[in-house]
């Protein structure tokens, strides 16, 4: 009866939803369903020559493959240095005074900025004609401001880390800043008094609990640094390139029987995404597993 009552709200739900995710659902899956077919040679502009999966074998080309491996590599590092500051500033945010926290909502102003700002912000500091190659050069450091290494187009992706890190680290503060309030600051008092010192206490008591809504800004991070293309528009380097640019390269800048190409890459892109969400969440899970039986 219980159950019976529950799935009729769930439908009286979903009834009241239906203006807006039919729509949703249409214009997602359509534009889905129209990659696929694009990237396996139909609905296409010119007639495509080669076999069905011949756009997929074009994804094993050299230049094709070091750009999946510098998007992960990119997306990996401003990930792990965001949600690794991003936890450590929400502990020390949630351990000031009362007065002094109100004031700590200064962390929050990059997110009101688009990225395409943040890009420019990461540009005017860090390009070999930037302020910092200017304080270099004023404090004797390099010779020339084109002496100041190359952190925005050198190869390693900096420039794009620099500006994801700037933009994600108040998303992070923000969610773990949310987990902490509802930590009773009783535990971490006890723990002092046990002997334990503040690196214990941030690793065993507060790290804990911060873990879940970690775990949700890491997999929402990722995925948006690997698949983004607002900041490698700017930022990123010609080869290797981020896969965003390698699609918009061939989508906008190359001849049209490049375009099943383009969207075979996005194809896999889509794949890619769901899988590490299901592994990431599924490790995850079994580690927890593994703290609680510790």
């Amino acid at each position: 009866m219980s159950s019976g009552r529950t799935e009729a709200t769930a439908g009286r739900t979903l009834l009241k939803l239906s203006p807006l995710l039919i729509p949703l659902a249409l214009l997602f899956l359509g534009g889905l369903a129209m990659t696929v077919a694009q990237s396996l040679g139909f609905w296409l502009p010119v007639p495509h020559e080669g076999g069905l999966f011949a756009a997929y074998g074009e994804l094993l080309r050299p230049h094709i493959l070091a750009s999946a491996a510098h998007s992960l590599w990119v997306a990996a590092v401003a990930t792990a240095i965001s949600v690794a500051l991003g936890a450590v500033f929400a502990y020390l945010i949630w351990r000031l005074p009362e007065r002094l926290e109100r004031l700590s909502v200064v962390y929050k102003v990059p997110l009101i900025l688009p990225h395409i700002a943040v890009a420019f912000i990461v540009l005017i500091f860090w390009s070999q004609s930037g302020i910092m190659a200017s304080i270099g050069h004023h404090l004797g450091l390099v010779n020339t401001v084109q002496d100041f290494p190359s952190v925005i187009h050198g190869g390693s992706g900096a420039g794009m880390i620099l500006a994801y890190v700037y933009k994600e680290v108040p998303f992070v503060i923000i969610l773990a800043f949310a987990v902490l309030k509802r930590l009773d600051p009783r535990l971490v008092q006890t723990a002092a008094m046990l002997g334990a010192g503040p690196a214990t206490i941030f690793f065993r008591v507060a790290l804990p609990h911060m873990r879940p809504a970690l775990h949700t800004a890491s997999i929402i991070l990722f995925l948006y640094a690997f698949g983004a293309f607002d900041i490698p528009f700017l930022l990123s380097e010609s080869s290797p390139g981020m896969l965003s640019m390698e699609v918009y390269n061939l989508y906008f800048r190359r001849d049209l029987i490049n375009r099943p190409v383009a969207m075979a890459i996005l194809v896999c892109m889509v794949i890619f995404s769901l899988g590490f969400i299901v592994a990431y969440t599924r490790i995850a899970a079994r580690l927890s597993g593994k703290d609680r039986k510790l």
